[in-house]
């Protein structure tokens, strides 16, 4: 108890699992935690008046306890024994070898196969902002440039497992503050567990000496880096974090990578989610997501690597091509792509047996399943040697130099290895000259024991007699109470059992002493031959790291091929003049729900298209499907992959903006329609004119004149200033008078058809799903009603108020207005308030009766200087 003290002490807030024994145990609070978590009894360890609550688990069922205490937030320490009970003088010696947290996992049962398990870390310093991130399955090790905004869009794309912020969680700086509404916010979006960490170990001084010590380096120049700055003082302190948690070696973290904002497309956390990239919008599931819908790889390297090539979508036409032109041959060389398709299978997921090997956290079957991959390799590599694309030939080279390693593994490791590291069956015959010797002891011992039984049988005229063995006293001879006249003198009674009597002779304990002897010392022997093997292993680590990476691309460019030619994909073609060309687009998850249900759809942005469109029609038409189609297809084709229409060609997008649906964040404080102007504020303020926008029925969130004042000004800055490549789709029909008034900016509407019936009035409403030009002057909403099953009294009573509204409100009455305020890119046009509507509500507040001559004269003035003379 005084060791648990010791360590808890030692460990923190961290569950500690000490281990006794076959289990691991808590005790005190921890137990208590544990128990009610994990749904294990909760007992005590002494039964006197201070009891020690105590909970325990099997150590051999570590892993799925494990998975849950992480999955609840919680750190947990793992003590293990460190000496052998057999030979230990008091107190068997133990020492936390681990605390595992949310971004410090890697153990295979833990993980996610297809996607990152990132650990990131945010510090915040003189108004700039760093971030690192590390995943510790793969070695990766990265940071951002410093950066002064986009730094939540940054996280969310990363979707790290656990985030270090500096200082305490109350009371901190004005940075630590910052740092820590910004990680709330990841936290809310993400499910990211946020661990604080003391200030100093983000100090520029520890981080650069922390940085130093681990890459063996004396100045950090070799990696790109002439000075410290805060994205380097986050790396010290993940580094730092890292050491303390797994305290072993990190050899596989071999380099630090810069990584630039402006070397990838643009895609805020609002666009993330609206696109539904990673995840659904209802439910936040993979499936029904972009990424989901582009995944036909068949190994977890693949899935990791396509999730990072679709966070990241490319802003280079040269890199581009080059991915386009690896797809091209897999989708005309069937063989090819079938052929590696089906040798990708066979690979176990090298990058994570690599970092488990660096680690020293290797099992035997983990060096048995690389031992079986790197024999894959030669063949895989072949089939790829002689393609013409560039990439292919290139990831092909990748995999060479495995041969010496490959080697090692056949002739060391059994290819029906364990898991387990001290119970032998481990090393293969033939790798050591004296393990074969003592496990030959051990196999001659059995043949000696079947022949000592049928010889004592003979002796003793006992047929019954048999030879068994326990742990408590080893070898025995087993003979029926029936015979026990029979038995010689020499034996010697052991153990008293029902029906029969337990001997021992000097001879058997002879043996006995021998095989166990022997089978003791194979099994430390096959213990030192594998660390020694998985040493050898860990020094191929750039090796390993390098096959991972380029089986990952391999599986990415043969998945986008077999999508490409399963659901009748294009290859887009990058052109330099400024537009978008889409013929037959088709939305790429809702294609593969839908099938030949889906009515592909044309755009044309640029020059001769307009640069802004202005889509009305009904509810349930589909403007918002249709909007976001074409933003999740150029993210598609920058990404490198073939895309779902009959051709397109577009130039390169810096950032994609998507304002689609609302939500409430009340958590935050903030209304659906306080969030609907920070997206479209982000937006006024950041898109450049190669950026492409949609909105989608922007203002809705307030009253009608605010929306429809708010949607129009927004869309003429838009169009006068940005001159980006625009999508609004919106149900203020009032905005087709853009149209008119602005260049650039065209009319379309979604397509119905109605059918009267015999009163003369609307009966049937049929949703065409195409975009056709023109502007609607409709929204259908009372037929949407009826459809969606609203009762039809309530409908008829809503058809009644809307035509007497229509009669009211004449079309003239606000849209002519707004058109005869100018609308220009015009710096002292009001956003909110048009000059004009004031004189009116001026004039409609007066009483000509009341009024005399002189007060009218006055009002007069008044209303002319309101109109600016």
């Amino acid at each position: 108890m005084r060791q648990y003290v010791e360590q808890k002490q030692q460990v923190g807030d961290a569950i500690l699992l000490f281990r006794m024994g076959d289990f691991y145990e808590t005790f005190y609070e921890d137990a208590k935690l544990a128990s009610r978590v994990l749904g294990i009894a909760l007992t005590s360890r002494s039964k006197g008046d201070n009891p020690i609550p105590l909970a325990g688990i099997p150590h051999h069922a570590l892993e799925p306890y494990l998975a849950k205490l992480v999955k609840a937030g919680h750190r947990v320490a793992i003590s293990e024994q460190v000496e052998d009970p057999r030979t230990a003088k008091g107190v068997v010696k133990r020492a936390v070898v681990r605390v595992v947290t949310a971004g410090t996992l890697t153990d295979e049962a833990l993980l996610d196969e297809q996607t990152d398990n990132v650990l990131a870390a945010l510090y915040v310093q003189g108004g700039e902002v760093g971030i690192a991130e590390v995943e510790l399955a793969s070695g990766r090790f990265r940071v951002f440039e410093p950066l002064r905004g986009g730094v939540v869009d940054e996280l969310v794309r990363l979707r790290p497992a656990e985030l270090l912020l500096s200082g305490e969680a109350v009371g901190g700086t004005t940075s630590e503050d910052l740092a820590a509404k910004m990680a709330d916010e990841v936290r809310s979006l993400c499910e990211t567990s946020i661990t604080r960490r003391s200030e100093h170990t983000f100090a520029r001084f520890n981080a650069e000496q922390t940085l130093r010590a681990h890459f063996e380096v004396g100045s950090l120049a070799g990696f790109g880096f002439e000075e410290m700055d805060v994205s380097l003082c986050a790396a010290g302190a993940l580094l730092a974090y890292l050491q303390e948690t797994q305290k072993t070696s990190l050899d596989h973290v071999q380099k630090l990578v810069r990584r630039f904002t402006g070397g990838y497309l643009g895609l805020d956390c609002h666009t993330w989610r609206s696109l539904e990239i990673e995840r659904t919008l209802r439910g936040g599931d993979r499936r029904g997501s972009l990424l989901a819908a582009m995944d036909r790889t068949v190994h977890p390297l693949g899935a990791r690597t396509l999730r990072q090539w679709v966070s990241t979508p490319l802003v280079d036409t040269a890199e581009i091509e080059v991915r386009q032109q690896g797809i091209a041959e897999l989708v005309d060389v069937v063989e090819m792509r079938r052929e590696l398709r089906r040798a990708l299978r066979e690979l176990a997921d090298v990058e994570r047996i690599a970092a488990r090997v660096a680690l020293g956290r290797a099992s035997p079957r983990d060096l048995g399943a690389l031992s079986r991959t790197l024999q894959h390799l030669p063949a895989m590599r072949g089939l790829v040697a002689e393609a013409s694309a560039p990439i292919l030939h290139r990831t092909g080279e990748a995999l060479g130099g495995t041969e010496a390693l490959a080697d090692l593994l056949v002739r060391a490791i059994r290819e029906d290895a364990p898991i387990t590291i001290r119970e032998g069956g481990i090393i293969a015959a033939g790798y050591h000259e004296e393990l074969d010797r003592l496990r030959s002891i051990r196999q001659d011992g059995q043949s000696w024991l079947a022949s000592y039984q049928k010889d004592q049988s003979e002796r003793t005229q006992i047929p019954s007699l048999k030879v068994g063995f326990n742990r408590v006293f080893g070898y025995y001879l087993e003979v029926s109470n029936v015979h026990r006249e029979r038995v010689p003198a020499d034996y010697v009674r052991k153990q008293t059992i029902k029906n029969a009597e337990r001997y021992i002779t000097d001879e058997l304990k002879q043996h006995e002493s021998e095989v166990l002897s022997a089978e003791d010392r194979a099994n430390d022997l096959e213990y030192r031959l594998f660390e020694e093997v998985r040493i050898g292993v860990a020094r191929e680590m750039a090796l390993l790291q390098r096959i991972a990476g380029a089986v990952g691309v391999l599986d990415v460019l043969a998945g986008l091929a077999e999508l490409a030619v399963e659901r009748r994909y294009v290859r887009p073609e990058v052109v330099e003049e400024p537009g978008l060309r889409i013929v037959d687009g088709r939305h790429p998850v809702l294609d593969q729900i839908l099938g030949e249900e889906f009515v592909p759809n044309d755009i044309s942005l640029g020059r001769q298209g307009g640069r802004v469109l202005i889509i009305t029609g009904p509810n349930m038409a589909g403007k918002s499907t249709y909007i976001r189609q074409v933003a999740l297809l150029v993210v598609m084709a920058q990404t490198g992959s073939f895309v779902p229409a009959g051709s397109m060609r577009f130039s390169l997008a810096d950032r994609v903006f998507a304002r689609v649906g609302a939500s409430d964040e009340i958590t935050r404080g903030q209304s659906t329609f306080m969030v609907e102007m920070s997206e479209a504020a982000n937006i006024l303020n950041n898109a450049t004119e190669r950026s492409l926008v949609v909105l989608d029925e922007i203002g809705r969130g307030t009253s009608t004149f605010d929306g429809l004042s708010l949607a129009w000004a927004i869309t003429e800055h838009l169009a006068n200033r940005i001159k980006c490549r625009t999508l609004v789709a919106t149900h203020y029909h009032e905005m087709t008078e853009l149209e008119e008034l602005l260049e650039g900016v065209r009319n379309y509407n979604v397509a119905v058809r109605e059918w009267k019936g015999a009163d003369g009035k609307e009966d049937t409403l049929v949703f065409l799903h195409k975009i056709v030009p023109g502007g609607a002057d409709r929204s259908y909403g009372v037929h949407v009603a009826r459809l969606a099953g609203i009762p039809r009294t309530v409908v008829q009573r809503s058809q009644i108020i809307l035509e007497e509204l229509q009669k009211g409100f004449a079309r003239e009455s606000h849209t002519t207005r707004i058109a005869g305020a100018r609308t220009r890119p015009d710096e002292q046009l009001l956003l909110f308030e048009d000059p004009a509507e004031t004189v009116a509500k001026r004039l409609m507040q007066l009483d000509p009766d009341e009024t005399t001559p002189l007060d009218a004269l006055r009002l007069l003035k008044e209303m002319r200087d309101t109109l600016g003379g």
